[in-house]
C-alpha cells in the first residue's frame, strides 16, 4: 500500500524527502486530475490533499471520501497552516481517537 500526496511544491517536495511520491498541482483542473489517477490506482491506500487543493474540488474530494473505503483521502494543512474554519491534522487525530496528544 502506498501513501500518495496532492499540493503545493513545498508541500509535496517534503513528502518527497521521506519518500512519499505526489503530484504538485497549480489549480483545481490539476487538482481534479491528480485525484482521479490517484483514486484509479489500486496501490495508492492513502491520498493526502492539502486543504487548499481540496477547497477547488470540494464535491469530489467529498464524494471519494463517503464513497470509497480505499484508498482513504485525508486532507492535510499545507505550509501555511490550516485553513480558516478548517481541522488540523492534530485536531483531526484527536478526534478520532479520542485522545489528546
Amino acid at each position: 500500500m502506498k501513501i500518495f500526496v496532492i499540493g503545493d511544491e513545498y508541500t509535496v517536495l517534503g513528502y518527497r524527502l521521506v519518500g512519499i511520491q505526489g503530484t504538485i498541482v497549480h489549480s483545481s483542473q490539476d487538482a481534479s486530475e491528480a485525484i482521479n489517477k490517484a483514486l484509479s490506482d489500486p496501490e495508492i491506500g492513502i491520498i493526502l490533499i492539502t486543504q487548499r487543493a481540496a477547497s477547488g474540488i470540494r464535491s469530489l474530494v467529498d464524494s471519494a471520501k463517503l464513497e470509497m473505503t480505499t484508498p482513504v483521502v485525508l486532507e492535510i494543512p499545507d505550509r501555511l497552516g490550516p485553513m480558516e474554519g478548517r481541522e488540523s491534522t492534530m485536531e483531526v487525530v484527536q478526534r478520532l481517537i479520542g485522545i489528546r496528544v
